[in-house]
């Protein structure tokens, strides 16, 4: 989901993230990129135990012993 805000002041962007971590579970792993030559601030959100089941089964799958 993606929200664009345009000539919004200091107060009101500082509502909007804080709602927006507000929203997020406590456990959250975010990815943050600031780019201040173009005047943006991206924040995401990371699930990190998606990937580490994806590479359990991976190395699963692998390590299969032969009959």
């Amino acid at each position: 989901m993606s929200i664009e805000y345009t000539g919004i002041n200091k107060k009101t962007a500082e509502g909007e993230v804080k709602n927006f971590l507000d929203s997020c579970p406590e456990d959250a792993i975010f990815k943050m990129v600031i780019n201040s030559k173009r005047g943006y601030l991206r924040i995401n959100i990371k699930k990190p135990g998606k990937g580490r089941i994806r590479r359990l089964f991976g190395k699963l799958r692998r390590k299969k012993p032969a009959p």
